[in-house]
């Protein structure tokens, strides 16, 4: 979701197989699955039947698939996640997402129309249909049992191979022989996409895939034949037309990379006062990063359409915008700003001011049925580019939500949004950008007293010998594994199937990104309040909008406490200046690993320091025209402090407070277009689930 914080403009108005290699070194070795046998040998194996990982052997064994195109087509589609049965926004189900749509439930259209009527007769809309005859299954079971699901896919699969390869099975048993039907599986209606998606699964089989649930063993040798696709016989797409454009520096725009389907359409730069120069929207002209350093990426989503969102930007009354804009249903980019200028998108210009902005078409509430393996995938490709092209490191110190970013005063921390939520999958993304989340292993790790694990009796740090998950640990849940209720309320413009306009409640159980916090290692305890939210220290909630009493995948804390109760083994960490418990078991569940990082606490003498919402210079900083029109201090985040004794991990080196001015549409104003730099340095840290600034001159900083 964007936002934008400018008071005078505000009238209106949002590496998988390293993975594998770290939980080697933790957690017993996972299975690895290879092709799938001759038809003559699956007459005589008897395979697994139960689990994830049964039910691709059976469901291959059965139709002939060879396992590792079976498995490697079922990730592209659904990550191998079900959703615990809800349907996408195409009206897709299951692993396989296969496919049921009809007439009454498609979006936007009469269901009485003709036109409805023949978009719903298109095959590929039907194929969960189609499927269950083909295995003689109930259509309800293929959209709702895992198992079930992927054989009604496996069974889909061998017949669009068998269709295209005048009824029988392809020839060669090889993984690639199966290139063109994987296509097909597509449902795509141009040789281009089906093409995409054809590469992206086999880049899967060529490469091998891991996640803490299945791993897919790498078969590099695998090899495809690209102009077996004619068989299909699509069309070419149609040329998506490009504005010719370039930014002020003449860099071309879209700036994507080469792989990625993306156009550029400009948001509003225009008055909405034309006797007011400073009252423009959508974004501020730059020079980035020659003035103005870009050293985070935001991922967002837009609590809208795709169209819908790229028209609000469109619109200067907005004050909005955003870099990107992803579509859910393949993945295609719609560059908004040029990456050199600010788009007013988090709230927050102490961070805007340094990010690129990337919003995803969605529903934060509704997030598992939106991001789609499309998004996925396309988002990390444009993240992977712009990290290269502006030097900004593939962690999630860098790589950051909305949700994470703080309101840039002490009234916008309750408004501030939560986006992308508690569905977007940040371990999967993180494995897709070639960074995935691992444990860091000191030098000392091995050690028997180590490996074996607390022992009964164990309480707090009082064993300096054990301390297994090290001083800074970093959040890690398996999303898979980790399924969770949260509640929250359904927008009204929501399309998501099944959702009900305005309804609230608690959401299905599925995989989420978060450990709950509590004030005790209890299960029972109460869940951590966040004073910005909950009046007089109330308890935290199940919301998904409560982000206080959450930390997610990816954010890094110090370790306050640990023990071990009745329930199993807890962590404490130094959270929002207080400490904050979460279960942390000592099984192949764990919520967290060790983890490196520079951390940073109060200097020696003092009992707290005081925490910012934005780094800005300090008043003697600004030149006499600039201070005039738009003076800007550090803004303390009044409810929040950090009392001696506490350490949080910073995202960076100290860096001087800045402020991008630019006050007026035509660069008009005294100064215009100037970085203010202060001499008062900041470091930007973990805080809670959100980041914060403190002086550098109040901590002190180590390296844990």
């Amino acid at each position: 979701m964007t936002s934008h914080d400018r008071r005078r403009r505000m009238p209106l108005r949002g590496a998988s197989q390293l993975w594998a290699a770290g939980c080697a070194l933790t957690l017993a070795a996972t299975a690895v699955v290879s092709a799938a046998p001759t038809a003559g040998a699956r007459q005589s194996i008897g395979w697994p039947s139960t689990g994830l990982q049964g039910a691709f052997i059976a469901a291959a064994h059965e139709s002939g698939v060879p396992l590792s195109v079976l498995e490697a087509l079922a990730y592209q589609e659904s990550a191998w996640n079900s959703h615990g049965g809800a349907p996408s926004t195409s009206g897709a189900y299951g692993i396989m997402q296969l496919t049921d749509i009809d007439a009454a439930t498609l979006d936007g259209l009469d269901p009485d129309s003709a036109k409805a009527a023949t978009i719903a007769a298109d095959p590929a809309l039907s194929t969960a249909r189609t499927a269950a005859k083909l295995i003689g299954a109930d259509v309800a079971d293929v959209e709702r049992l895992d198992a079930v699901n992927i054989r009604a896919g496996a069974a889909l699969l061998a017949s669009y191979a068998k269709a295209l390869n005048a009824g029988r099975e392809p020839a060669s048993n090889a993984a690639g022989a199966w290139y063109s039907a994987v296509a097909k599986y597509s449902g795509a209606a141009d040789s281009a996409t089906a093409k995409q998606f054809a590469d992206r699964v086999f880049d899967g089989v060529r490469d091998g895939i891991a996640t803490p649930d299945l791993t897919l063993a790498a078969d590099p040798a695998v090899h495809v034949d690209a102009a077996s696709l004619s068989a299909l016989h699509l069309p070419a797409p149609a040329p998506t037309p490009r504005k010719s454009a370039t930014s002020e520096n003449g860099t071309p725009l879209p700036e994507c990379p080469p792989t990625v389907p993306c156009d550029y359409t400009p948001a509003a730069l225009a008055l909405n006062d034309p006797a007011d120069l400073s009252s423009y929207g959508n974004y501020d002209p730059a020079d980035r990063p020659a003035h103005s350093a870009i050293r985070y990426i935001t991922i967002h989503d837009t609590e809208g359409g795709f169209a819908g969102s790229v028209n609000w930007f469109k619109n200067p009354v907005a004050y909005a915008s955003a870099h990107y804009v992803i579509r859910s249903s393949d993945g295609h980019v719609t560059q908004m700003v040029p990456t050199q200028d600010i788009a007013w998108d988090s709230a927050n210009w102490s961070v805007y001011q340094h990010s690129v902005s990337i919003e995803h078409e969605g529903w934060a509430i509704h997030g598992a049925a939106w991001y789609t393996e499309a998004q996925y995938e396309t988002t990390a490709e444009l993240v992977r580019y712009l990290a290269a092209k502006y030097h900004i490191p593939l962690d999630r110190q860098h790589i950051i939500g909305h949700d994470e970013v703080p309101g840039s005063r002490d009234s916008g921390q309750s408004t501030q949004h939560w986006d992308p939520g508690t569905y977007w999958d940040w371990s999967h993304f993180m494995d897709l950008l070639g960074a995935p989340i691992v444990p860091w292993i000191p030098a000392a790790a091995g050690r028997s007293d180590a490996a074996a694990g607390p022992g009964p009796g164990t309480s707090r740090l009082a064993d300096p010998a054990f301390n297994p998950l090290g001083s800074v640990v970093v959040v890690r849940p398996s999303f898979h594994g980790n399924l969770q209720v949260v509640s929250g309320c359904t927008e009204a413009s929501d399309p998501t199937p099944g959702a009900v306009p305005g309804q609230c409640g608690e959401q299905p159980s599925q995989p989420t990104n978060f450990v709950w916090l509590r004030t005790a290692p209890d299960p029972g305890a109460p869940l951590l309040s966040e004073p910005y939210l909950h009046a007089g220290g109330a308890p935290g909630t199940d919301a998904a909008s409560d982000w206080g009493d959450k930390a997610v995948t990816g954010q890094k804390f110090v370790v306050a406490d640990r023990e071990i109760t009745r329930a199993g083994l807890w962590t404490a960490i130094w959270y929002g200046g207080r400490e904050a418990w979460f279960d942390s078991p000592w099984s192949a569940a764990f919520a967290a690993f060790p983890a490196a990082a520079t951390v940073v606490k109060p200097k020696a003498g003092l009992t707290s320091i005081p925490v910012y919402a934005t780094a800005a210079p300090e008043a003697s900083a600004y030149p006499p025209p600039i201070a005039a029109l738009d003076l800007r201090t550090p803004r303390l985040l009044t409810k929040y402090s950090i009392p001696a004794g506490q350490s949080y991990v910073a995202a960076g080196p100290a860096v001087n407070g800045e402020y991008w001015f630019a006050y007026s549409i035509d660069a008009s104003a005294p100064m215009d277009r100037t970085e203010v730099v202060g001499t008062t340095k900041f470091f930007l840290i973990q805080f809670n689930h959100r980041m914060a600034w403190v002086n550098a001159a109040d901590v002190d900083v180590t390296h844990a």
